[in-house]
C-alpha cells in the first residue's frame, strides 16, 4: 500500500492584496497542504498598506496591450456576485486626448486598446459631450465646461473598488477555505537550508517554515535589509502617493452619485471618485512620488511621525495645490470645500511600471511577489492565479520575461514618463490651517486661464 503524496506547504509573507490573493488561489486549488499568511500589522487590513483603503480604481484603460487584456478580464470578475457591494462600475472618462506630443500620443493609443476589448466605449469630441458624462447626467452636478479643442473618452467598463472591504473578503475565503492569518508577526530574517529558503523568522523569535515561501511585502520590500541581494538594489522602491478627501453633505452626495471615475492624460497623473456610501469624494495623483532617505515609508501610524501629523497633513504642500487646481478642472464646487482627509499611498514602485513576480534565481522556494507600482490592486481578483502560475512555471513565457526580477530596471513607465521622484521633507507638509481652505477665487482663475 502506498504512502499519500504530502501536498506542498506554502508561508506567505505579507497580508496585503498580493499576499492575501495568492493565498485564496493556493487554497482553492487543493494542490497545496497548510498555507499560513504572516503579516507586521497588529490590525488587519494594515491601517498604513496601499491595499488599505477606501476606493481603488478598476480600469483596463492602459497603452500596454498584457496588462490591458488582463484588467479586461480582472474586470469580468469583479462584476461577479462575490464583488457585489465591493465593486461599483461608474465608467471612467479619460481627457487629454487633444494635446500635442507624448500624452496626446499615448492616450489614443490607450484609446484604442480600450475599443478593442469595449465597443461601447466612446470618444468625447465637445464641451457638452464632456458635460453630461462628468455630470452623471445631472443638471445640478457643477461641472466646468471644458475649451472646445478638448478631447478625451467614456469607458464604460471600468469604476471604483472598496480595497479595504475587498482584502477583507480575501481574509475571509482564506480562513473558509483552512488557512491561517497571523497578525504581529514582523519578518525579520529568511531561514535557510541547504540551497533552500525554508521559513522566516519573525521579531520576536518564533519561527515560521514551509515548503514554499512567498514574500509579498509591499512598499517594505525594497529597503528591508534581509533581503539585499534577494531583490535587486533599486529595482523596488517605496514611493508616497499623495491623496486627497472631501467630505460631502447628503445634499451633494445625491447629486454627485453618478459622476464616474475621472482621469486627466496630462502628465499630471491626476484621478479622482464618484463619493463612496460615506460622501467621501478622494482625488489622487499617480506620480513618480516621493522617497525616504533610509528607503522606509513613512506613515500616520510612525511613531517617529506622529508629532508632525497632529499638527499638519500628510502630503507635501506642493502636491497639495496641484491637487487643488486639478480637481478645480472639473468640479469646481469641490475644489472650494475644505479637506477631510489627506494620505502619503505608498507604492512598492518600479520605474518600469511592471510588477516584480518571479521564482528566486538563487532559492528555488522561494517566489517574490512585489512591485504593484500602484497599479496592481485592480487585478485582484486574478493576481493570485498569475503569481501561483509563476510559483508552479506555467506562467507565460513573456509574462515570465516582463516581471522578472533580474530584469534591467531602467525603462520609463509609459504612465509616468518625465516625471522625477523627489525627497520627502517633513518640513514641506501642508498645515492644517491650508487643509481648511479652498482654491481662492483668483487661484481658479489662474487655473481656468491655463485650460
Amino acid at each position: 500500500m502506498s504512502s499519500p503524496v504530502l501536498k506542498p506547504t506554502v508561508l506567505i509573507v505579507g497580508a496585503g492584496e498580493l499576499g492575501a490573493s495568492t493565498a485564496v488561489s493556493l487554497l482553492r486549488s487543493g494542490q497545496y497542504g497548510k498555507v499560513t499568511i504572516i503579516d507586521r500589522a497588529e490590525t488587519l487590513p494594515a491601517l498604513d498598506a496601499a491595499s488599505c483603503d477606501i476606493n481603488k480604481v478598476v480600469r483596463f484603460d492602459y497603452i500596454d496591450k498584457d496588462y490591458a487584456v488582463l484588467a479586461k478580464k480582472a474586470i469580468d470578475e469583479w462584476n461577479k456576485p462575490d464583488w457585489y457591494g465591493i465593486y461599483y462600475q461608474s465608467g471612467v472618462v479619460v481627457r487629454g486626448l487633444h494635446l500635442e506630443g507624448y500624452h496626446g500620443e499615448t492616450g489614443i493609443q490607450t484609446y484604442q486598446n480600450v475599443k478593442a476589448q469595449e465597443p461601447k466605449a466612446r470618444l468625447l469630441n465637445t464641451p457638452e459631450e464632456f458635460t453630461r458624462v462628468l455630470s452623471g447626467g445631472s443638471p445640478s452636478v457643477k461641472v466646468r465646461i471644458p475649451g472646445k479643442e478638448v478631447r478625451g473618452y467614456y469607458n464604460p467598463s471600468g469604476g471604483w473598488a472598496n480595497a479595504t472591504a475587498a482584502v477583507e473578503k480575501l481574509y475571509s475565503w482564506i480562513r473558509e477555505l483552512g488557512g491561517e492569518i497571523i497578525p504581529k508577526a514582523e519578518f525579520q530574517d529568511l531561514l535557510y537550508s541547504g540551497s533552500n529558503v525554508i521559513g522566516v523568522r519573525v521579531k520576536d523569535g518564533r519561527e515560521f517554515k514551509a515548503d514554499k515561501v512567498v514574500l509579498a511585502l509591499g512598499s517594505w520590500s525594497g529597503s528591508h535589509p534581509s533581503l539585499k541581494g534577494i531583490i535587486p538594489e533599486n529595482l523596488v522602491t517605496a514611493t508616497g502617493q499623495t491623496v486627497c478627501a472631501i467630505q460631502l453633505s447628503k445634499e451633494q452626495a445625491e447629486r454627485y452619485k453618478d459622476i464616474p471615475v475621472s482621469m486627466h492624460h496630462d502628465g499630471s497623473g491626476y484621478y479622482s471618485f464618484p463619493p463612496n456610501e460615506q460622501g467621501i469624494v478622494k482625488f489622487a495623483l499617480h506620480a513618480a512620488g516621493y522617497v525616504t532617505q533610509d528607503g522606509v515609508p513613512r506613515t500616520a501610524t510612525d511613531p517617529k511621525a506622529s508629532n508632525i501629523q497632529l499638527q499638519t497633513g500628510w502630503i507635501p504642500k506642493d502636491s497639495y495645490t496641484k491637487l487643488r487646481e486639478q480637481l478645480s478642472i472639473v468640479y469646481p464646487e469641490l475644489a472650494q470645500m475644505p479637506i477631510a482627509f489627506t494620505r502619503m499611498c505608498w507604492y512598492s514602485d518600479v520605474v518600469d511600471g511592471n510588477w516584480v513576480i518571479d521564482i528566486s534565481p538563487d532559492y528555488p522556494s522561494l517566489t517574490i511577489a512585489t512591485g504593484g507600482a500602484g497599479h496592481a490592486f485592480k487585478f485582484l481578483p486574478i493576481i493570485g492565479d498569475l503569481i501561483k502560475s509563476r510559483m508552479e512555471g506555467t506562467l507565460e513565457p513573456h509574462l515570465q520575461r516582463k516581471w522578472r526580477i533580474t530584469r534591467d530596471s531602467s525603462f520609463v513607465d509609459p504612465a509616468r514618463k518625465d516625471m522625477i521622484r523627489r525627497p520627502l521633507k517633513l518640513h514641506e507638509l501642508v498645515t492644517e490651517q491650508e487643509l481648511l481652505t479652498g482654491l481662492s477665487s483668483s487661484d481658479e482663475a489662474k487655473r481656468a486661464s491655463r485650460l
